[in-house]
């Protein structure tokens, strides 16, 4: 059956979408001419031909229409003597309908096995999506994690969660690259994905050569002392007082006493002879002497080379490149450890220089500065290693974005296993589901041509005739009745005299047969090899025009015991829809629904049809909204979207029809309760066509309704209840449902 219906472009329905859902199996539409509701049974007949409408079917599954209105009549009586003979099961093929119900006892099973697959069916297509939509949250709360670190590498799937998780599926199934670690993967992502990326120079290592020969100098260990074989260098060796001879020696040789012709002893200030200086020359020799010279040689290369070594840690600390940067503090703490072990070493060669003839043992500095050149050799790498990159950046970057995608994978290795073993298991699930249901149906298909071969043994057009003409002479068209044709396939109608009387119908005998005609089309079929039990749609538009009350009612009843079939389950007929503007009609086929005081049933909706400023709306009612004209007129006046004229002609008639009925009433009597001129005006314009050949007044009445005044209007309206001392009937009124 239908359950929705959208009406856009298509006569009164505009631009925007009208929506008629809420649809049951019984389904009443009211509405005036030109309303729209024509309209309606149009898009349901053919909705190809109104591309902007649309029709939703339960399950997606689209039932034959059987549409009755003007196109219908147009369609079957367009022949010029003859109707298309309605094929119905005969009355003596009683063997051959129990086989053909046997056969539909199996249609039903098949149908209650489709629909119990079915059910299971959705269930597994909802599990499915669960597991899809799970796994996608999985994937999105991943890609949020690490969305600010790899937004470059996840560019094309950031604004969607379906994008991001196809692409995790897809680097799943062929992602083969090493596993990184993460710290790697952000690290090499602010390289590669950088905008200005340039080449960087390396940084030069520190030379230690000359450092490892200061250090390896054997004169820092070496006892500076003067010649053994001098008689004095008993005494000094016996006193090791070598350094403190040789501080004395120099102020000895700058205290020569030209009167006494003689250097004198700093220390006791006696003239010493010739012999004393000699041996003091001969101790201090030519040996001592160059070992001074060395280790001074090395103290003035060491001091060279600390401030070779400091200004090369310094030009470390200035160096603005990222990755020296990145080991600042680490070049730092060796430093200060470098310049301390400096200083103390300066200080140990300075004391040998003033005591040449101690040993001393300078700390190495040879393995710090290497320390430093490790930490510089690994800048160098990661230097090697930019300018690479910086050479092939496009290349670069797509080997870094496959390696995050590597990592991310792995991170939901365990999620997407679950994913691929569930989403599979429901598809085999699924597959063997639809297989199960495609072979039911199949079934069906072959069952209903068994059916459909039985029912041309038994396929008459003479009950139809039959029917037809008792409905006729019941209902009092006594003057034409229908016959077959000689080829058994078509009906005539003729006078009782014998002559073909299709052109001569009245408009309310031809309303009449049309009518009997598709009544009876609903349980036959037009063609022998039809199934006349395929399920079907009924809407029926309008089929009491120029009827008199008479046959109205025969219509109404036998639309009623459609219904009444329809409700039951009996016959084909799933959904039916009807569509007048005739209250009477409207009343007599909707009473079967109008059984409690409630009017409510769960296979009934009502829907009320509307032109507003040219375009159709439509309101739907789980009660029936419609009890009479002059009930509906109220209906009307209590609708806030109705336009202006539509609202001043309802007020009118119902004054007109409830004071008609109640008499008496005076208009100038009523007018003069009205003290404001334009009141007045309103008052009269409302109460001018209560008295017969009042219109040439109205007509000089200069004033109508609009938005503004509307209100003004119903102000009026009221007040002449009040007046009349009618406001219960008023109150009564505007407060019934």
């Amino acid at each position: 059956m239908i359950t929705k219906i959208t009406l856009k472009n298509a006569a009164t329905y505009g631009e925007e979408e009208t929506v008629i859902d809420s649809l049951k199996k019984i389904n009443f539409f009211y509405g005036g001419n030109g309303s729209g509701k024509t309209t309606i049974t149009k898009v349901i007949s053919d909705v190809s031909n109104h591309p902007d409408c649309n029709i939703e079917w339960r399950n997606n599954r689209s039932l034959k229409s059987i549409v009755f209105n003007e196109d219908f009549v147009k369609e079957n009586f367009s022949q010029p003597d003859s109707l298309k003979g309605i094929f119905t099961l005969g009355a003596d093929a009683k063997e051959t309908e129990n086989k053909i119900q046997t056969k539909k006892t199996e249609i039903d099973t098949f149908t209650e096995k489709i629909d119990a697959l079915k059910q299971t069916l959705t269930r597994k297509l909802t599990e499915k999506e669960q597991e899809e939509n799970s796994f996608k949250t999985k994937c999105w709360n991943i890609k949020k994690k690490y969305d600010e670190e790899f937004k470059d590498t996840f560019t094309g799937t950031r604004n969607s969660e379906e994008k991001f998780k196809k692409k995790i599926i897809e680097e799943f199934s062929h992602n083969t690259d090493e596993l990184r670690d993460l710290e790697y993967l952000k690290n090499h992502a602010q390289i590669v994905f950088k905008k200005d990326l340039q080449k960087i120079d390396n940084v030069d290592l520190f030379a230690v050569d000359d450092l490892e020969d200061i250090e390896k100098n054997e004169i820092t260990k070496t006892k500076i002392i003067g010649k053994q074989d001098v008689d004095i260098a008993k005494m000094i060796h016996k006193l090791q007082n070598h350094d403190w001879v040789k501080q004395g020696k120099t102020f000895y040789d700058k205290n020569y006493d030209e009167a006494a012709n003689a250097y004198i002893c700093p220390f006791c200030q006696s003239p010493t002879d010739e012999s004393f200086r000699k041996q003091l020359e001969d101790y201090f020799d030519e040996a001592y002497s160059k070992n001074m010279d060395i280790l001074e040689n090395l103290i003035t290369s060491y001091k060279e080379m600390e401030t070779s070594i400091v200004d090369y840690l310094n030009g470390l600390s200035e160096n603005k490149n990222d990755y020296i940067s990145n080991k600042t503090q680490e070049i730092e703490d060796k430093k200060q450890i470098i310049l301390r072990t400096i200083k103390n070493n300066l200080q140990l060669l300075e004391k040998k220089e003033d005591n040449p003839s101690i040993s001393i043992e300078l700390e190495a500095l040879t393995e710090m500065i290497n320390s430093v050149n490790k930490i510089i050799t690994s800048v160098n790498n990661k230097i090697d290693e930019h300018n690479a990159i910086t050479e092939n950046q496009g290349e670069e970057q797509e080997k870094l974005k496959s390696l995050v995608w590597k990592y991310i994978t792995n991170e939901l290795e365990i999620d997407y296993d679950n994913y691929i073993t569930n989403i599979s298991d429901i598809e085999k699930a699924t597959k063997s589901l639809e297989d199960n249901i495609r072979n039911a149906e199949t079934k069906i298909i072959d069952i209903k041509k068994g059916i459909g071969e039985l029912e041309k043994q038994i396929k008459s057009i003479k009950p139809t005739i039959d029917s037809i003409n008792k409905i006729l002479s019941n209902s009092g068209f006594k003057n034409f009745l229908l016959k077959p044709t000689a080829d058994k396939k078509h009906y005539i109608i003729l006078r009782p005299d014998g002559n073909i009387a299709k052109k001569t119908l009245s408009e309310g005998e031809r309303s009449f047969i049309v009518f009997l005609y598709f009544y009876h089309l609903l349980e036959g079929v037009l063609n022998v090899e039809d199934n006349i039990n395929e399920d079907r749609i009924v809407i029926i538009d309008d089929p009491v025009s120029s009827l008199d009350s008479e046959v109205l009612f025969i219509v109404s009843t036998l639309i009623k015991q459609i219904l009444v079939n329809a409700r039951n389950d009996k016959g084909s007929i799933k959904q039916i829809f009807v569509l007048t503007h005739n209250t009477y009609f409207f009343k007599e086929v909707s009473f079967i629904s109008n059984r409690d005081s409630q009017n409510d049933r769960n296979d009934t909706m009502y829907f009320i049809v509307r032109k507003i400023d040219g375009l159709s709306e439509i309101d739907n009612y789980a009660v029936n909204p419609i009890k009479t004209t002059y009930h509906l007129l109220w209906q009307e006046i209590k609708k806030e979207s109705i336009d202006c004229i539509s609202l001043q002609n309802s007020m009118r008639r119902i004054l007109e029809h409830y004071f008609k009925i109640l008499g008496g009433i005076s208009i100038e009597k009523i007018i003069d309760q009205f003290s404001i001129k334009e009141e007045q005006l309103i008052c009269r314009s409302l109460l001018s066509w209560i008295n017969e050949g009042s219109h040439e007044v109205f007509d000089d009445i200069n004033i109508s309704m609009t938005v503004e005044n509307s209100e003004l209007y119903k102000q009026v309206f009221r007040r002449i209840f009040e007046i009349e001392k009618q406001i219960n009937h008023y109150n009564l009124m505007m407060n019934s449902q």
